[in-house]
């Protein structure tokens, strides 16, 4: 099937829901200095699915590093629902920081991949695009922090794709997952957080579009990825 053929009958069948609404950084108190955190990203960055930020991924993650490593989370994101990596590049990087209040990241996560696999993006050329924006990141902001690219999650088994296109897209997920993996094993300082196995069951992950997750689904994801970043933290 064409790609834009597919891309048009996947996104028809997904129904649109708004982004997280509110504010788009926070703080979660603890011990100073805060560790500051900055999330660029696709849909699942934005929130879609949840009603806030502090109830989606950027936010749950905050929450979860709080409670495991007792510091403060300075938090803020910088995302767009339907965004590339090629696009986030192109339209984001500035949301990587405040110049007014002088607010520069410790460390970026990356959320991308899910809309690169539903236009069936090679993986070859979207290992590329991922290198060209980690780069960019560094470049902006000017020194090697630590970048953490979150893995692609089991879209294949989302109820809103039409039967004949779960298992074509979660095969091309995988494929574009384990490019993150690459870039993760050659560039400095970047690492890959894959998915796993998450302790809640897809139906009541899912936000009312079975597709993007639930604040249920977020704050699963987000304490599971906090782990891995304080672990990635602690050995850094």
């Amino acid at each position: 099937m064409n790609p834009r053929t597919l891309a048009r009958r996947v996104g028809g069948r997904i129904p649109r829901l708004p982004e997280a609404a509110g504010e788009d950084g926070g703080l979660v108190p603890g011990a100073e200095p805060a560790l500051r955190m900055v999330m660029l990203g696709d849909s699942a960055a934005a929130g879609v699915g949840a009603a806030t930020h502090g109830e989606a991924l950027c936010g749950q993650i905050a929450a979860g590093l709080g409670a495991l490593t007792g510091r403060a989370v300075s938090w803020r994101v910088a995302a767009r629902s339907g965004a590339t990596t090629r696009s986030i590049r192109a339209t984001l990087l500035p949301g990587l920081t405040d110049p007014h209040l002088r607010w520069h990241p410790d460390l970026v996560l990356v959320v991308t991949g899910a809309n690169d696999a539903l236009r069936l993006r090679r993986p070859a050329a979207f290992g590329r695009d991922v290198t060209a924006l980690v780069r960019s990141i560094r470049h902006r902001l000017g020194r090697d922090v630590p970048v953490l690219l979150v893995g692609l999650p089991p879209v294949h088994r989302f109820p809103s794709l039409p039967l004949s296109a779960r298992l074509p897209i979660g095969g091309y997920a995988r494929l574009l997952d384990r490019r993150l993996g690459r870039v993760a094993r050659t560039e400095p300082a970047v690492h890959h957080l894959p998915v796993g196995a998450l302790p809640i069951g897809i139906e009541a992950g899912l936000a009312a579009d079975r597709f993007h997750p639930s604040a249920a689904g977020y704050r699963a994801w987000g304490r599971a990825l906090a782990a891995a970043v304080a672990t990635v933290l602690e050995t850094a």
